[in-house]
């Protein structure tokens, strides 16, 4: 899909509030309020925008520690490793990846222990061979917003 500057300008606005009222963004983007309706279903439309959500602070819920793990899986098991860390409701980002590892997860947990037992279980997982865990020590940035 190709964005034009509006577009481009909604996308923005949105990412920094995404409670923004529709009249407010047309008033801020000089266009009418049903322009901005138009734009943002058909954003919606063609998964541009795939949904709105507020972002929460892990630490905040409960969630003191942040991990990434790592993981070398059988390609066989993939699919089914796959399925299970994202039914995980610890796991925040399940990603494929290439190199050393198959599959690289950003998981919270609530204290240290809770981290172990969490690591055990995923190391469970038919086609697990191997699994990396580094502790997150210190938040330096986490911006879910893409520049556009």
């Amino acid at each position: 899909m190709r964005l034009d500057s509006v577009d481009k300008e909604i996308l923005r606005i949105l990412q920094e509030d995404a409670r923004k009222p529709y009249a407010e963004i047309a008033r801020q983007l000089r266009v009418t309020e049903g322009t901005i309706r138009f734009r943002v279903a058909r954003l919606l439309r063609e998964g541009v925008v795939t949904r709105f959500m507020a972002l929460i602070d892990p630490r905040k819920v409960g969630m003191q520690v942040t991990a990434v793990v790592m993981l070398r899986v059988e390609a066989s098991s993939l699919g089914e490793v796959f399925n299970q860390l994202v039914s995980l409701s610890e796991s925040q980002h399940v990603f494929q990846s290439t190199g050393e590892y198959d599959i690289v997860a950003i998981v919270h947990a609530r204290d240290l222990n809770h981290l172990g037992e969490l690591v055990n279980r995923i190391k469970s997982f038919t086609g697990v061979r191997n699994a990396s865990v580094s502790v997150i020590t210190r938040l330096v940035r986490v911006d879910p917003t893409l520049k556009l």
